[in-house]
């Protein structure tokens, strides 16, 4: 890629009072933790690639000033906007997770870079984006979670879908928290979630997969746009459901996804490390994040 290209990452992050269930915060404690996880997956993301490649919290609250502190003192950008795209009432299950498209769609309209990517807040970054921006070129990157008919929550979303097209697909199931595209596609496929979103609202479908619900089908309709960003993240399952690889390590990831770490290994790497304006070494968040208590690998 050109070193004259310019990227943004971005982690959206939003809250709304009594609109919390299954969604995100359910409190001021728990909306600390997940800001908590934001700074962990922004500075990594900041620390880990070059000055052409811009890192942003999009949100549509005031911070905490330590937080706002530390993200500023790292250079980390802060785009306050407002929920008003992709919404649904508090009804849906994970409404909260649809910021995510409102965000990327307020980025791409009032920025101007030449390639965006957005991951979820339980993240923390490795390695460079340079490879993904590479890719970017020419490909969507979302992240294909391999979930097939053996799978409960497969079968769950292949209904859901049936209600939205009028017949059983076998699309694929992409996960929410990764995508990465340059600008020109990126409008593509916001237009495509605006598309499934205003068909939902008209036809009162309704999804228990948030915002995952829309992207696959809006990757569905560009599927030759689109790659499976596998080579460039992975869901670490890392509690009593326990589904990892060692792609953290051998063939290594970019970008690794914690969800059971929310708590526990985050607020460590947080609290030890970016608090005190350091970052980990990748072995030590391995360890402190579960991904190699499987394997004893260091």
């Amino acid at each position: 890629m050109e070193n004259s290209k310019k990227s943004l990452i971005i982690v959206p992050f939003a809250h709304k009072v009594g609109e919390m269930a299954r969604t995100a915060p359910a409190n001021e404690k728990t909306k600390l933790t997940y800001l908590q996880n934001c700074c962990v997956s922004l500075v990594s993301a900041k620390r880990n690639n070059d000055t052409n490649t811009d890192v942003a919290l999009v949100t549509n609250i005031d911070l905490p000033y330590d937080i706002k502190s530390l993200l500023e003192k790292n250079q980390i950008l802060i785009l306050r906007e407002e929920f008003d795209e992709f919404n649904f009432n508090s009804n849906m299950m994970w409404c909260l997770a649809f910021y995510k498209l409102c965000a990327l769609s307020k980025a791409v309209a009032k920025t101007n870079y030449d390639y965006y990517a957005y991951m979820d807040s339980d993240t923390f970054v490795q390695h460079s984006f340079n490879d993904i921006w590479e890719e970017c070129t020419q490909n969507i990157l979302m992240y294909d979670i391999n979930h097939g008919l053996r799978v409960n929550d497969y079968n769950i979303i292949i209904s859901e879908f049936e209600k939205y097209y009028g017949d059983k697909r076998y699309i694929t199931h992409y996960g929410g928290e990764f995508f990465a595209a340059n600008k020109e596609n990126c409008i593509l496929f916001i237009k495509k979630c605006k598309d499934v979103y205003q068909k939902m609202i008209n036809d009162n479908i309704v999804t228990t997969k948030g915002d995952e619900f829309i992207t696959s089908i809006a990757a569905e309709e560009l599927k030759l746009k689109v790659k499976n960003a596998g080579a460039y993240i992975y869901r670490f399952w890392t509690g009593e459901f326990n589904l990892i690889s060692t792609c953290y390590k051998y063939n290594p990831v970019t970008v690794l996804h914690l969800p059971d770490e929310k708590q526990k290994g985050l607020i460590y790497i947080y609290q030890k490390y970016i608090s005190k304006d350091k970052i980990p070494n990748n072995k030590t968040v391995w360890k402190k994040c579960h991904c190699n208590r499987k394997f004893g690998l260091l």
